[in-house]
């Protein structure tokens, strides 16, 4: 039996983007200034900006090659992830509640004010060039499923394309509208999911 993209298939997928969309331009409402729209507030729990630091790590990479590496190999890597868990409990329950408490919103500010504004100019450029990077090849990998759902109705030339652009467009819409706080809420179904 072959497999094959079921029309509820589509109704999940469909559903799942349009719930993230509408909840992250609903959590957008009530914002009064700058400060709710770029950092929320500082209204948002440690264990959601931890839900959300392993939504942003986890990519569709992560479902294709870690199976993969398993089978190939061992279930040593598991080691590393329950390392990453534990890293990220720890610096979202010691360092998050820091920034909150000062005025600093980013680990650069953090940098520059320990080692001066070469440091943090140096790291903002590595730390831009590897996302940028890596980041590319993440939505690439996310496209190709899309891609392979509206391939019956959009010409082979444009097909990820228009998968990247939906993706991109879908996701700027509520990070747009909602600003941080729909960002941080959005990763956290999505880490659940």
């Amino acid at each position: 039996m072959k497999p094959s993209f079921t029309a509820l298939d589509l109704f999940v997928l469909v559903a799942y983007l349009a719930g993230t969309t509408a909840l992250g331009i609903w959590l957008g409402r009530g914002q009064k200034d700058a400060k709710d729209y770029f950092i929320a507030g500082k209204q948002i729990p440690w264990w959601a900006i931890l839900f959300s630091v392993v939504a942003t790590e986890t990519s569709a990479l992560t479902f294709i090659s870690i199976p993969g590496l398993a089978y190939v190999t061992n279930l040593g890597f598991l080691q590393i992830v329950c390392g990453y868990i534990l890293g990220r409990i720890v610096v979202a329950y010691t360092l998050l509640p820091r920034y909150y408490q000062g005025e600093l919103v980013t680990a650069y500010a953090l940098l520059e004010k320990r080692f001066g504004v070469a440091t943090r100019r140096f790291a903002s450029v590595v730390f831009m060039f590897t996302r940028a990077f890596g980041d590319s090849v993440r939505v690439f990998a996310t496209a190709i499923p899309i891609a392979l759902i509206i391939g019956p109705v959009v010409p082979q030339e444009y097909l990820m394309p228009s998968a990247i652009l939906l993706l991109g467009i879908l996701t700027l819409i509520y990070t747009y509208h909602g600003g941080m706080r729909a960002v941080v809420w959005t990763d956290v179904v999505q880490t659940c999911v």
